[in-house]
């Protein structure tokens, strides 16, 4: 199963998230039916822009896969024609200006990512920034993109050659 992580952090120093082991105590989860070659609907990440998982702050991790979702999105950067299925998150900016880092770092597979405004103008995309141990081959990075002033913006997570 292709695996890929997401983390989204502020260049400003940000508070650590303090998490909590429930252990045996966790009320075990209900068993859920997915159609075959079909979204999970417990999965990370929306299947285009108008249905995007909306990040509610900084930093953010999440992990998942892009299996079952649909190839809405590709972008030169600078390799085009990915016929990988993608995930879609949307983040709006606190006011003011700063800038964002996002990182696939251990995905198991070839990712692209890219970074549109709030009408779907590419301001950052990335394919292939590490090229091995320990982050993983042909795995994107985004560094510094500019956000800020209220404003939205949809990051596509996304794969090369299926």
């Amino acid at each position: 199963m292709r695996t890929l992580f997401l983390t989204l952090a502020l260049l400003a120093a940000a508070a650590p998230a303090a998490a909590q082991q429930l252990g045996a105590h966790a009320a075990p989860k209900p068993p859920v039916a997915v159609p075959q070659n079909g979204p999970d609907p417990l999965r990370q990440g929306g299947d285009t822009v108008f249905d995007a998982t909306p990040i509610p702050y900084l930093p953010y991790t999440d992990t998942g896969t892009t299996l079952g979702y649909i190839d809405n999105y590709d972008e030169d950067c600078p390799y085009f024609f990915s016929t990988s299925p993608d995930v879609v998150y949307r983040y709006v900016a606190d006011s003011g200006a700063y800038a964002l880092n996002i990182d696939l770092c251990g995905s198991d597979y070839d990712t692209k990512l890219y970074v549109y405004d709030g009408v779907l103008n590419l301001i950052a995309g990335n394919d292939d920034f590490y090229f091995g141990p320990p982050c993983g081959v042909y795995v994107s990075r985004l560094e510094n993109v500019p956000v800020g002033n209220g404003a939205t913006y949809y990051i596509v997570v996304d794969g090369y050659a299926g």
